[in-house]
């Protein structure tokens, strides 16, 4: 075997991944008949409300950044790239004690608008949660994301690869901090009758497609800490949700983080395992 440069990618995957939810969190999207009860009904991938799409990450695909990563659900794709710790060209901005921590979010096309202003602002209070900033003082610590394609949860797809791109810079860190995007489907006077032990009055859906997305009420991002179990940042769109519905999406969002911190921590040993052999 080869042995794994420290400037080689490497690439992992797995197949759709499935996630214990609450029965409130349990119903799927209407794709097939209207009298069925939502909590028997599939989505139109064929899959359930609590299965997310295949994960993909590589690490280091940029060679000219200090860490950088790639991740993947389904066909939705974000490239994260960090440069720094460095000096700040501009010393008005420099912090004497701390690192000076920026985001910026690249669309697919086009110049940024509010969507990529708003989904910065997400990611700087994710990030700023988990860097160890004192430990780089007078320094900027840079993290670029372009979105290379667009399929639903691109927010969470973004929190992901900005985390990962950190610790592929080997940048101080205090926890694991991931993402994952809910899509909320209220239901209707009819749908919450034949939805027997639905306490939310609402469909969640783990990780929504583009088309499930248009189809929600409403679509929340959660970034969880998972060894304080805390909710970090939130990034919300559509209708105002109550506190059932809220919760739900956070505990939802709280399991499924935990299994796709298991993923990268399977990704991580197969790739130091490469390196050592």
């Amino acid at each position: 075997t080869q042995p794994l440069s420290l400037s080689r990618s490497c690439f992992c995957s797995c197949s759709t991944i499935r996630v214990p939810m609450a029965t409130s969190a349990a119903a799927a999207a209407s794709s097939s008949s209207s009298s069925m009860p939502p909590a028997k009904r599939r989505r139109l991938d064929g899959r359930e409300s609590n299965q997310m799409r295949p994960p993909m990450l590589e690490l280091r695909p940029l060679q000219k950044s200090d860490g950088s990563a790639r991740f993947k659900l389904g066909n939705s794709c974000v490239v994260a790239g960090v440069f720094g710790p460095r000096d700040i060209k501009n010393r008005g901005r420099e912090i004497f004690d701390r690192a000076v921590l920026d985001v910026v979010v690249r669309p697919r096309i086009g110049i940024a608008g509010p969507f990529e202003r708003e989904l910065e602002a997400h990611l700087l209070r994710q990030l700023d949660h988990i860097v160890l900033h004192q430990e780089y003082p007078r320094t900027q610590i840079l993290v670029v994301l372009q979105i290379k394609s667009t399929d639903g949860s691109v927010g969470a797809v973004a929190g992901n690869a900005a985390f990962l791109a950190l610790l592929d810079a080997g940048i101080a860190m205090r926890a694991t901090v991931l993402s994952v995007s809910i899509g909320v489907r209220l239901l209707s006077a009819e749908e919450e009758a034949l939805a027997a032990g639905s306490k939310s009055g609402a469909v969640l859906l783990l990780d929504p497609n583009e088309i499930e997305e248009t189809d929600c009420d409403s679509v929340v991002t959660v970034s969880v800490d998972s060894r304080r179990q805390q909710l970090v940042s939130s990034l919300s769109s559509g209708e105002a949700l109550d506190a059932i519905a809220w919760s739900g999406c956070v505990e939802a969002g709280s399991k499924a983080c935990k299994v796709l911190e298991a993923f990268f921590r399977m990704s991580l040993e197969r790739r130091a395992k490469d390196f050592l052999q």
